[in-house]
C-alpha cells in the first residue's frame, strides 16, 4: 500500500515543473519511506526467532542506507529528474514482491479458524524449529 504514495512521489519529482510539485513529491516519498521502515521491523519481529530477532531487525538501518548511497551514486551520475525516474523502479519492485511474501503466523493467529495456515506459516518462516 506504501508504493502508491512513494511512487507518485518519485514521479512528481521527476516531473515536477516548480517548487510546490517538487516538495509534495518529497512529502509523499518520505511518508512512504517512514512507512517502510516501521513495517519492516514489525514483519521481522514477527516472523523472525527471539534469538536472531535483534540482529536481524539491526539490519533494517544499514540497508536502508546502502539504498540511500546508491541513491547518491545514481545522481551523481545523471540529472536529478532522471535519477527520480530511475527510483520509481524501487516502488515498482517492492510492490511485485511485496505481493509475494507470506502473512505472518501472528497475522493468521487473530483470525479464527486458521490453525493450519499459523502452523504452514510457522513451517515455512522457521522450519521445523517452532520453539519460540
Amino acid at each position: 500500500l506504501l508504493t502508491l504514495p512513494d511512487l507518485s512521489g518519485w514521479v512528481l519529482i521527476a516531473a515536477s515543473q516548480n517548487l510546490p510539485m517538487l516538495l509534495t513529491g518529497r512529502f509523499l516519498a518520505g511518508v512512504a519511506a517512514g512507512g517502510y521502515y516501521s513495517n519492516i521491523q514489525i514483519y521481522v519481529a514477527e516472523i523472525s526467532q527471539a534469538v536472531h530477532r535483534g540482529w536481524l531487525a539491526g539490519l533494517t538501518v544499514p540497508i536502508l542506507a546502502t539504498g540511500v548511497l546508491a541513491m547518491q551514486v545514481v545522481g551523481s551520475w545523471l540529472a536529478w529528474p532522471y535519477a527520480a525516474a530511475v527510483a520509481t523502479l524501487a516502488p515498482c519492485l517492492l510492490a511485485v514482491s511485496a505481493a509475494m511474501l507470506w502473512d505472518t503466523p501472528y497475522w493468521y493467529s487473530g483470525q479464527a479458524g486458521k490453525e493450519k495456515s499459523i502452523l504452514a506459516a510457522l513451517k515455512h518462516f522457521r522450519g521445523g524449529d517452532q520453539s519460540d
